[in-house]
């Protein structure tokens, strides 16, 4: 399927209600970048005794359920096209300590159900010695107590939490990356005291409801003041009549959280208006999604957790050549800048890289405490394409935490939507306010008793 043929599924889906679809599974078997070397040395490989679940003298079995078909499959697809990519270059290096890596993955249709069913089929059936999941928390309960290693998006509470220890959050957070982009708009001049800030938010797919206070906690600090507060999703329907609360409310700036706002901007745009400082979030860093926006996403503010395939805004480096490279190999048709800068390849392009180190540093005996207890003692693993994952304690989960901000253009001749270049990596100034450097830890727990 072309990229443009992609596009325009997505758009059709989005509009329309969820597609029923089968529970597929895809075994990739092929060859993935050699080994990287360990970069945390917590919890020595023992050297003796049989190996965990999933392992086998030639073979590691690593299990997936996200959402491939439906109005949001195309980030299933750019979840597992990275993991895939990046296991299959390993494989054809030799492996890991001579053991291929093998994928099996199911599609759970963004159903919370079909996500716990898949959870348990892959762990009580598949026997996989970790698992790689999408969005939704429907399965923690469950890979807590079965202590299953499992690497995730992140955005929510419980994936933060210490309640679920063998939980790993590889990409973000949706109230970090919130005061990173407040901190960004801020540089750019957006951010004035006094101003008027409207939010819209998930509570469906991607739940942030619980963070709500504390988004809007994060606009006060700096000086704004939150007027309106309200759920939006894809199966919310038309936002017309969102819009016109926002211009009766004189709202300045318009904060999304949820991945329907792009059709706020389309309604906005309908009815000629904007607000005066602008508009963006978080779920706006997705490619996909911008260019389904059309026209209208010209000027929505947006991030990435990760570098641009030209480096920016570090520099080009090998490990950069190495990604892009890869998925242009294995998965061609996801080989353009609106998939390689999307937050879920690069997230878990280096997700597999941390699995990868995880299970190089077992030796020839893997097990899943030893793995759990190699990724729990990362400190500042550098996955090349990311900033450092910093922390994966238990008490101080923080996934990747820099992001960079820019504004969507749209090209009328590409019928495409494309970024800004990125300029430099934003960290948040609000995490004393908030408890510390493990303060996503604190509130997490603190929203989960």
């Amino acid at each position: 399927m072309t990229s443009h043929s992609i596009r325009s599924w997505v758009a059709v889906a989005l509009l329309a209600t969820l597609v029923t679809a089968g529970c597929g599974a895809r075994n990739d078997t092929g060859p993935s970048a050699a080994p990287v070397a360990p970069q945390a040395a917590t919890g020595a490989a023992a050297s003796s005794g049989p190996s965990g679940p999933g392992i086998t003298d030639d073979t590691i079995t690593v299990g997936g359920s996200a959402t491939l078909s439906g109005p949001t499959g195309f980030l299933g697809n750019e979840v597992f096209g990275a993991v895939s990519a990046y296991f299959q270059t390993v494989n054809a290096q030799g492996g890991v300590n001579g053991r291929k890596i093998k994928l099996i993955t199911y599609d759970d249709r963004g159903e919370s159900s079909q996500f716990l069913a898949n959870v348990r089929k892959l762990v009580e059936q598949d026997k996989v010695a970790l698992l790689i999941t999408g969005f939704g928390d429907a399965a923690v309960a469950y890979l807590a107590q079965k202590k299953v290693p499992t690497i995730t998006f992140g955005v929510s509470p419980a994936t933060f939490s210490s309640k679920y220890p063998t939980v790993f959050p590889v990409v973000g957070n949706a109230l970090l990356w919130t005061q990173e982009t407040i901190a960004a708009l801020k540089q750019e001049g957006i951010v004035k005291k006094g101003m008027r800030v409207g939010m819209i938010y998930d509570n469906s797919l991607i739940d942030v409801s619980p963070y709500v206070p504390f988004l809007k906690k994060s606009w006060e600090n700096a000086g704004a003041k939150v007027v309106s507060t309200d759920s939006f999703t894809v199966a919310s329907g038309s936002c017309d009549s969102l819009v016109i609360k926002m211009k009766d409310l004189k709202v300045d700036y318009w904060d999304f959280q949820t991945a329907a706002w792009f059709t706020c901007v389309q309604a906005a745009q309908r009815q000629g208006w904007k607000p005066s400082l602008g508009w963006g979030g978080w779920p706006a860093s997705v490619p996909t999604i911008a260019t389904i926006a059309g026209p209208s996403v010209d000027g929505v503010w947006a991030g990435s957790n990760g570098d641009q395939p030209n480096g920016a805004p570090r520099q080009k480096t090998q490990a950069t050549v190495e990604y892009v490279s890869a998925i242009k190999k294995y998965f061609p048709d996801l080989a353009t800048p609106e998939h390689l800068e999307s937050p879920a390849m690069l997230g878990y392009w280096a997700g597999a890289k941390l699995v990868v180190a995880a299970l190089d540093a077992q030796g020839k005996r893997i097990t899943q405490p030893g793995l759990i207890s190699w990724i729990q003692g990362v400190k500042n693993f550098e996955t090349g394409v990311t900033p450092p994952i910093i922390s994966m304690a238990p008490d101080c989960k923080t996934g990747s935490e820099l992001v960079w901000v820019g504004q969507w253009k749209w090209d009328a001749a590409k019928k495409e939507a494309g970024r800004t270049p990125a300029t430099g990596y934003f960290s948040s100034p609000q995490k004393a306010k908030f408890g510390g450097k493990c303060f996503l830890r604190k509130i997490s727990d603190e929203l989960l008793r």
